[in-house]
């Protein structure tokens, strides 16, 4: 008997076909395709041809039971019931459709979770790049006046985890910071300036060759583009502060770039974004007292305002 059985799984296996009878339809085959159950039956009295009678999509079997040589098919369009001539045979038979039904489902969870694992490490690659923004820009604004080169170069060793392996994932970008330590150590303003614009552009450029997605789910935050413009909003608030620093009169027209920015973003991921509170705290910026205070409230906020965006 288990010989019998063996027979019968390994012509199920090989042909993926069986003859059956489906009630209130009558005797035909049942056969297993890529994506559904079909069963066809032969019509006609002199040349007999082949039939599709029933179509059972895979993706819409919700149960498959056997009862002795019967199979009982629940799917979104019903319940089917096949009679084979033998139970050991309606056996094969279900435990092949339930290994094809297994593999199905574990293929779409898989396709299903993907994207979700994508967007997360694009939102924790946001998170890295604001926090190596934030490193960079304090350096830059400490270059302006006098120098307090031993602050300087202790703010810089404590944030060069920042910039290891960027962005923490495939396609990780190398930012390359042994030149920036060595002129910081030499004390060179201009080659400090040079090199930490080098570094804020690698990380710019890394978002900037992601590709456009177009229209994506609502559900699914960031996109690749959201990414790259909450990059370059977070770079433009953090120019501004260095603009007023250094009188920039650039400040006016990069306060409404950002403003400009934080509006698209708010209509494409339907944030409820305070532009308005972003604005305030960049006045507060052209303030001469506790400046560098003034400059992490508005840090802050920005991180608040598109946590949903940034947080991974």
């Amino acid at each position: 008997m288990k010989l019998r059985e063996q027979q019968v799984q390994k012509a199920v296996s090989a042909e993926s076909v069986a003859k059956a009878r489906l009630r209130n339809v009558g005797n035909g085959t049942i056969e297993f395709g890529d994506v559904a159950i079909r069963f066809y039956v032969e019509k006609g009295h002199l040349k007999k041809q082949k039939k599709l009678a029933k179509e059972i999509p895979f993706i819409e079997v919700e149960s498959i039971e056997r009862v002795e040589n019967e199979l009982n098919i629940t799917w979104k369009g019903g319940v089917d019931r096949f009679v084979l001539d033998r139970p050991e045979l309606a056996e094969a038979i279900r435990a092949k459709m339930i290994e094809v039904l297994d593999a199905q489902r574990k293929t779409l969870e898989h396709k299903e979770e993907a994207p979700k694992q994508q967007r997360k490490e694009l939102a924790q690659a946001v998170s890295n790049s604001i926090k190596i923004a934030d490193s960079l820009f304090d350096i830059l604004r400490s270059l302006h006046g006098r120098v307090d080169w031993n602050r300087l170069e202790t703010r810089f060793k404590s944030s060069r985890e920042n910039f290891r392996c960027f962005p923490h994932q495939e396609g990780a970008v190398d930012l390359d910071v042994a030149k920036l330590s060595s002129v910081i150590k030499e004390h060179l303003p201009e080659e400090i300036s040079k090199e930490a614009y080098g570094i804020l552009k690698a990380v710019f450029d890394y978002f900037k060759g992601l590709a456009s997605e177009g229209d994506s789910p609502s559900h699914v935050h960031p996109t690749n583009d959201e990414a790259k413009k909450v990059v370059l909003a977070y770079y433009i608030l953090n120019d501004i502060a260095l603009g007023i620093m250094v009188e920039d009169e650039e400040v006016d027209r990069e306060r409404n770039e950002l403003v400009k920015l934080l509006d698209e973003l708010a209509k494409v991921t339907g944030l409820a974004t305070d532009t308005a509170a972003i604005k305030d705290a960049i006045n507060k910026l052209n303030a001469e007292t506790d400046r560098e205070r003034a400059i992490e409230e508005s840090r802050a906020l920005f991180v608040q305002q598109l946590k949903a965006l940034i947080t991974a």
